[in-house]
């Protein structure tokens, strides 16, 4: 990897390893993640009586995609600091819907230059998103993924930290065709916007192994940031 910032963009369905394959860039290239889902967490947990953030909360609860508007405010308001102390980022659920899309793409193209940010869309069929959501868990201190696959079903606690692994709400089944749909209207969408603005777009075969995906995730980042040889 290169020493100059750089910005990755995940996008994928529910269950199609985003967040995993975020936290390998944390851990062995430095990256920070913009952990949306946490971001929207505090702040329900900082203002619960706000009646916007009740009735927000209300929609996130049901597997339903947040005011794009207020998400985007506070995704920007997480990431301008950390574009100025000069840090590579990677996002693995934002943004999420047409709206944030437009209103986060110019702004990240202004802090980090588009030739730096690369979206990668993980490519995963509608049976293997339920198997994996099926089985995967969170550790409760920091929200660490554990993917559902067997290699990690007899963890029964967070090898990064220590804490106890819980299921969460959203990955109920009767939410997961909600939540696919919403995907495939909403999320789906931010491709071709990415496109659009002149961002490459590159896919990869979510079902490989974790660490094919991470392969072929460091692979493309590498190329993209090694320079053109000079004619």
């Amino acid at each position: 990897m290169t020493d100059h910032m750089q910005l990755v963009i995940f996008i994928g369905p529910p269950g199609s390893g985003k967040d995993t394959q975020a936290n390998r860039l944390v851990e062995e290239y430095g990256f920070v993640q913009v952990p949306s889902s946490k971001i929207i967490r505090a702040k329900f947990a900082a203002n619960p009586d706000d009646p916007v953030i009740v009735r927000e909360k209300k929609i996130f609860d049901e597997g339903k995609l947040n005011n794009p508007a207020l998400v985007s405010e506070w995704i920007l308001e997480f990431v301008r600091p950390l574009a100025a102390q000069g840090k590579s980022l990677v996002f693995s659920g934002s943004p999420r819907t047409p709206h944030e899309g437009e209103v986060e793409l110019p702004v990240l193209q202004e802090l980090y230059g588009r030739e730096n940010i690369i979206l990668i869309y993980l490519d995963i069929d509608f049976e293997e998103i339920k198997k994996r959501i099926a089985d995967r868990r969170f550790c409760k201190a920091n929200g660490h993924p554990i993917p559902g696959a067997p290699e990690f079903a007899h963890l029964t606690a967070c090898p990064q930290d220590g804490s106890p692994l819980e299921r969460r709400a959203l990955d109920d089944p009767h939410l997961i065709q909600t939540r696919m749909e919403e995907f495939r209207t909403l999320t789906r969408p931010i491709v071709d916007i990415a496109e659009k603005f002149g961002i490459p777009v590159f896919t990869i075969d979510g079902k490989q192994s974790i660490e094919a995906v991470h392969h072929d995730v460091v692979a493309l980042i590498e190329r993209r940031a090694t320079p053109a040889p000079q004619e």
